[in-house]
């Protein structure tokens, strides 16, 4: 995992998700403590948690909650915390886990996202998100708001029992209504069309929402 501009060798991939998630908590108006890349290290990850559990009310991790064959995360919390891992029937976003880690007298709720960068935001925005607000307090807005819009373009995608959420740009037309159209590749590893979006379209399982249908979007700006 290479967290600065050096060029990549064979084995190595590029650091996207500790900014990413750093912002989207603050703006769930939560203070934020970043730990950095943890190395692939089971002692060193179960201290740094256990650090993490002490100094905080809650954690998010980002990686090892699928099936890999190096998944250090998962080893660890299995061992140390109180874990259910998931499998959810959306796309990006398809693997996490949730589960209390054990402080003192306190139980601290962790949340593990995928490692993926779209399906970490997708999770995050979904289930972290409100959690997150829920223990704050706050009883409304728990989610980011949505609304009806329509679909400029269509928004493909093939039948596969999920439903998917597709990074969007949406525009206010002449005739008043929301108007979106996708950002680009879909693809989870793909960020550059999460960049460019203002709003995610959840597109309910089958061919996708043809150009003029309606489509709710969640806004995320």
């Amino acid at each position: 995992m290479v967290t600065d501009g050096s060029p990549l060798v064979r084995g190595q991939i590029r650091e996207s998700n500790l900014t990413m998630l750093e912002l989207l908590i603050a703006a769930a108006e939560c203070e934020v403590t970043n730990y950095g890349v943890i190395k692939d290290d089971e002692a060193v990850l179960e201290q740094t948690l256990r650090d993490a559990a002490a100094r905080h009310d809650a954690i998010v991790t980002s990686g090892g909650v699928s099936m890999g064959d190096f998944d250090v995360v998962k080893a660890v919390l299995s061992r140390i915390a109180e874990m259910q891992w998931m499998q959810m029937a959306v796309k990006p976003a398809k693997p996490f886990a949730f589960g209390l880690l054990a402080s003192s007298d306190r139980r601290v709720p962790i949340f593990g996202l995928p490692g993926n960068p779209v399906s970490s935001m997708i999770s995050f925005e979904l289930l972290a998100r409100p959690a997150l607000r829920k223990m704050m307090g706050h009883t409304a807005n728990l989610l980011r708001p949505s609304v009806r819009a329509i679909a400029d373009a269509p928004l493909r995608r093939k039948p596969d029992g999920k439903v998917h959420f597709m990074r969007v740009f949406g525009h206010f037309a002449t005739d008043g209504r929301l108007h979106v159209r996708d950002t680009g590749p879909q693809g989870s590893h793909q960020l550059a069309a999460t960049a460019a979006a203002n709003a995610l379209a959840v597109v309910p399982d089958g061919n996708g929402i043809e150009a003029g249908d309606e489509v709710e979007v969640m806004l995320l700006a």
